[in-house]
């Protein structure tokens, strides 16, 4: 079975960018972007298809896949998005590593007019 994946990566300076790449580059992987790639046609085995577990098991291989290829070191990140298998909606997951606070948390003026009404004065 043909599937379309996206992978996003962050490595920092000093992660093993060669293992991924080989692994990308294998898979015809696509650059769309600073640490973005797609993968139009992943092969995944039809064996794994009538499992009830099939988004699970499909992560697990693509996961198995990275590993053997790349060396991943705590704070490096992978994350996959694809069309899910069982039930065709759109889905994220990390397969290495776990989600951050975004650099821009932040950034946005929120609520000027609020009045903090717990202060003593």
């Amino acid at each position: 079975m043909k599937k379309t994946i996206w992978i996003s990566y962050d490595f920092g300076l000093k992660g093993d960018h060669e293992g991924l790449y080989r692994w990308l580059d294998e898979n015809n992987a696509e650059e769309r972007g600073y640490g973005m790639a797609l993968i139009k046609n992943f092969n995944f085995p039809k064996k794994y298809i009538s499992d009830r577990r099939t988004d699970e098991i499909f992560t697990s291989v693509i996961k198995k896949q990275i590993k053997d290829y790349t060396k991943i070191e705590k704070g490096d990140r992978i994350y996959m998005i694809w069309k899910g298998i069982d039930d065709s909606k759109l889905k994220g997951k990390f397969l290495f590593g776990n989600k951050k606070n975004a650099p821009w948390t932040g950034y946005s003026q929120g609520d000027n007019d609020f009045i903090d009404t717990e202060v003593d004065g």
